[in-house]
């Protein structure tokens, strides 16, 4: 990605440390049960939007290790709880963040974009980098769903991923996901992903 990269002023405040190995956000597989690793995409990109805030109000990280951010995925879990689909829907994922805002102490809205599946009726791929570029200047992250990876290949299918970054020219998105980092080929999934999708942010 080049240098016109726009990203998270803080991106530092997603990072966690444990037992000598920095992670680029949570990983789903430090939920304590076994339901809670496989379905656990939701709640676990929920916890990041949540911790990126709670960073910004403290002035530096608020979550410093994995069990302390463990405790703050099992908040969350009660907010965006996972159905048998998992948290198939971008609806699903605001209504329940919504309601885990004030639990917080988090002032504002969420705001989301949806792809729906049919390729006719989705919005077109300038309102879906508007949507992403517009929470980045605002400084916050952005929560990525979807269905089917198309032909990205280093993107899970069914599956929440939190972006941190996009560059304005190729539209590759930067992304934390596993408590790892992945460049993303937007314009590519647009394309070629034959299932929905969506995006949601915290507006503030």
């Amino acid at each position: 990605m080049r240098a016109s990269l726009l990203s998270l002023k803080y991106p530092e405040y997603l990072h966690i440390c444990s037992g000598g190995t920095l992670y680029y956000g949570a990983d789903q597989e430090w939920f304590p049960q076994s339901w809670q690793r496989r379905a656990g995409c939701g709640p676990t990109t929920a916890s990041h939007l949540v911790l990126y805030n709670l960073g910004k109000r403290h002035g530096g990280p608020a979550v410093v290790d994995q069990n302390q951010m463990v405790a703050l995925m099992q908040q969350l879990w009660n907010h965006v709880t996972p159905s048998l689909m998992g948290v198939h829907l971008v609806s699903q994922f605001t209504k329940g963040l919504s309601t885990a805002l004030p639990e917080q102490s988090i002032e504002g809205e969420l705001v989301s974009l949806s792809l729906p599946k049919a390729r006719e009726i989705r919005p077109p791929f300038t309102m879906v980098v508007d949507f992403i570029k517009e929470n980045l200047l605002l400084d916050q992250p952005v929560a990525f769903l979807n269905l089917h990876h198309g032909d990205v290949m280093n993107l899970d299918s069914w599956h929440w991923v939190t972006i941190v970054a996009l560059d304005p020219e190729s539209r590759m998105i930067r992304v934390y996901d596993g408590g790892k980092e992945w460049v993303i080929d937007l314009p590519l999934w647009y394309e070629t992903t034959p299932r929905a999708g969506g995006f949601a942010s915290i507006r503030r």
